[in-house]
């Protein structure tokens, strides 16, 4: 495949949305890659192909089941598209000065101190927190931060294009089959997994479900 024609396929959405799958899973089938994104098996199926053919994906099987993972290139390109998309879901220009003005509330905090408040005590801890886990807890920890952040994404891209509470739940929906496979990791887990990456799944989960009930941040 020309230069060309792979980045037409990733000025796409749906191949995108498979290939960022794809990485967050480590391993699955197209099947399953065909409801994530939405899509046909048949045009899941022609994604697949192309991504194979630009050396992004390999498929392997364990009996008569067919799985697609990433290649080396393909995770290379997992991570420039998710700092695409960390880049583009980021502050925009307008609210870089809505920063700069302060926007205060009633309270005299503006949007961004308040935001500070809830969240970067907790981020601080989980980090100091992480150097002092076991290996399967750090791993763990580190797919409850990627699905998050994903969450997280979704649904600011949501709101800032207006979108309806059907459509927002849509997105986000599944992404509840993902917290609970991490519960069943850590249940299943041959040793106990920290206090701290349990609290921070639980805390993924309580977010989901807040945005799957409230699309919408309440006006303040």
């Amino acid at each position: 495949m020309s230069d060309d024609d792979a980045e037409k396929l990733f000025l796409q959405e749906k191949p995108t949305l498979a290939l960022l799958f794809i990485g967050s899973m480590g391993k699955t089938y197209a099947s399953v890659i065909s409801k994530e994104i939405d899509s046909t098996f048949a045009h899941t199926t022609r994604i697949l192909s192309k991504m194979e053919q630009s050396g992004l994906i390999r498929f392997t099987f364990e009996g008569r089941i067919k799985f697609v993972e990433l290649t080396e290139y393909g995770k290379e390109v997992e991570t420039a598209l998710e700092e695409f998309r960390n880049i583009i879901a980021a502050e925009s220009p307008a609210s870089e000065e809505s920063k700069k003005t302060g926007e205060e509330g009633p309270d005299g905090k503006g949007e961004a101190d308040e935001g500070k408040e809830s969240e970067e005590p907790g981020k601080e801890t989980e980090i100091e927190k992480t150097k002092e886990l076991d290996p399967l807890s750090v791993e763990i920890l580190e797919k409850i931060r990627n699905l998050r952040n994903k969450i997280e994404s979704i649904h600011r891209e949501a709101v800032e294009q207006g979108q309806s509470k059907e459509m927002v739940s849509r997105k986000l929906g599944p992404y509840s089959r993902d917290v609970k496979k991490l519960h069943s990791q850590i249940e299943k887990a041959e040793s106990p997994v920290d206090e701290a990456v349990v609290s921070a799944l639980e805390k993924t989960e309580r977010l989901l479900e807040t945005y799957l009930k409230s699309p919408k941040p309440e006006n303040t």
